[in-house]
């Protein structure tokens, strides 16, 4: 009885290093299953309002290659954006509501995602869905202009306490030094400013 104890912990060990073998990166740091990154809208180098991931990426935790499957769905969308595309797997991809790919990525592979062209206030948000060999992961991305006081409920939001994150996308926690904030709590998401 007690060897197969035994192997059932070492099992169940095995499986759980296994377990994860990429995770998504903002900004350097490491995200959360289901995690949201808030990317504002800044001008690009013609003069233009955009929106762009280009601190997104993902890794790999084992393995030098990996072969992927990864879908980006927008979910809603008030930007007004002349174009959004998405550069990930070694080509770019102009679409309107959802597209997938699938392709073979090295260690790490560059999460761009482009809302170009926006021409009005609002927010998109997005989900991208990676999945390789049986493992998916999920991240949320949310691209904002102008104020977001507003701004309708996210789903992804609604059993979330509270979260704070700062105007990079980065999430904050603990004593918030003056700033402004975007706080998303319950369903949710409005701007704060600390003085």
């Amino acid at each position: 009885m007690r060897k197969i104890i035994t192997l059932i912990i070492t099992l169940l060990a095995v499986l759980s290093i296994q377990a994860q073998s990429f995770v998504f990166l903002f900004q350097g740091e490491d995200l959360a299953d289901g995690e949201t990154v808030i990317i504002p809208a800044e001008e690009d180098l013609f003069g233009d309002l955009s929106c762009e991931t280009s601190s997104l990426a993902m890794r790999l935790l084992r393995g030098n290659t990996a072969s992927v499957t990864a879908t980006l769905e927008i979910t809603y969308n008030t930007l007004n954006a002349t174009t959004l595309q998405w550069c990930m797997g070694g080509n770019c991809q102009v679409f309107e509501t959802s597209l997938t790919k699938r392709f073979t990525m090295g260690l790490s592979e560059q999460v761009q995602f482009d809302a170009i062209g926006i021409q009005s206030e609002g927010y998109l948000t997005a989900k991208l869905r990676v999945t390789v060999g049986i493992e998916s992961h999920q991240v949320n991305i949310m691209f904002v202009n102008g104020d977001v006081d507003g701004i309708k409920p996210l789903s992804q939001r609604t059993n979330e306490a509270r979260a704070v994150y700062d105007l990079h996308g980065r999430r904050v926690e603990g004593r918030l030094p003056a700033g402004m904030y975007i706080v998303a709590e319950g369903d949710s998401i409005r701007k704060e400013t600390i003085k």
